[in-house]
């Protein structure tokens, strides 16, 4: 009744509420977008995190919703955690099927397409065989060849069976029971793990609003829409060794780069080199000195992919990369014959 009383002027008073408003929303929605940090310890390294955000408030809580995310994810896929899923799945004593979270039945779903797709290379299922090589590392002593020969016993995919079973076809179902078949099997999902918490926690955080976010989690790197005002995240990839500057640098926006090699996880015992990558076909460690870096889509597979590459060596990976989910890769490798030479190849799709 009030506004019709006022006649016009009403009206003009109302028009004036609505662009206000409006206006209002647009300062808003102009706000110019802030740098936000955080680096905290987790998975066993150091995790970075970058957000441009209008407020504190709400780089927080895009960081805390993918905290939250690792957080969760790290309760079920760490092997270094004693209380973790994979870790209690590797512990228990009986046979018998056991249902598995949504998680990692995912995880094991991807490790079987990335088992295909690198020939047999990418294998969780030598945990038993790293376990004794990270020892040795440890103790700078080769072990017994009797030691390999019980753990290669321990180690392949026949030795599970999943329910439902992966198909024999490009498209690979998500388990929701396992079954380990020989006593003493040990799972290592380290190959995949810190990818697939990536992209989860990623989603999490561009859920909240945010979209220009980068995560760096010991060099796995996941990054969104790229910074205001720049085409995209600067990374660099490095060069073979401690000493080597930096081989390149690149900018690059919603999608996920990784490094493997073996610059600090190695030992050289009796004039041999030998790293962290294990052999699934020999059960012995990669002997070659080599840096593998990895351009793709999904964290994931940037992760696995890496590991793969570095089993699988300059050649084969050169003939694989065609039918792999990977962008890019940047592959350094000593010459077998001569250590000091170091062969380069750049894969681009």
């Amino acid at each position: 009744m009030a506004l019709r009383a006022t006649g016009m002027s009403g009206w003009r008073w109302l028009w004036s509420v609505l662009v206000g408003l409006f206006l209002s929303e647009i300062s808003i929605a102009q706000e110019p977008l802030v740098r936000f940090e955080l680096s905290v310890p987790s998975m066993g390294s150091n995790l970075d995190m970058v957000v441009y955000a209008q407020t504190g408030q709400q780089a927080k809580s895009t960081m805390d919703a993918g905290l939250k995310e690792i957080d969760r994810l790290s309760l079920i896929l760490s092997n270094y955690d004693s209380e973790s899923e994979i870790s209690k799945l590797c512990n228990q004593s009986s046979q018998d099927p056991i249902v598995v979270s949504e998680d990692l039945g995912r995880v094991f779903k991807h490790s079987q397409r990335w088992n295909r797709l690198s020939e047999g290379k990418f294998d969780i299922t030598v945990g038993r065989l790293s376990q004794i090589w990270r020892a040795s590392r440890k103790q700078k002593q080769l072990p017994l060849q009797s030691e390999i020969e019980e753990a290669r016993l321990r180690c392949g995919w026949r030795m599970l069976r999943f329910d439902p079973e992966f198909a024999n076809t490009a498209e690979v179902t998500t388990p929701t029971k396992v079954q380990m078949l020989v006593p003493g099997m040990q799972l290592d999902v380290s190959g995949l793990a810190t990818g697939y918490i990536l992209d989860r926690a990623f989603e999490e955080m561009i859920a909240t609003g945010c979209s220009s976010i980068l995560i760096n989690a010991g060099g796995d790197i996941r990054v969104g829409d790229p910074p205001p005002e720049r085409d995209g995240w600067r990374v660099v990839v490095a060069g073979l060794g401690k000493e080597s500057p930096p081989l390149s640098s690149r900018l690059i926006r919603n999608c996920a780069v990784t490094t493997s090699g073996d610059l600090y996880q190695f030992v050289e015992i009796d004039g041999h080199r030998y790293s962290h990558f294990i052999d699934p076909h020999t059960g012995s460690p990669i002997e070659r000195r080599q840096s593998v870096t990895v351009f793709a889509e999904a964290a994931l597979d940037a992760d696995a992919g890496a590991t793969a590459l570095a089993i699988l060596g300059i050649e084969r990976a050169s003939a694989l990369f065609e039918t792999l989910p990977l962008n890019e890769v940047v592959f350094m490798q000593s010459d077998s014959s001569n250590s000091d030479v170091i062969r380069m190849r750049h894969f681009l799709k």
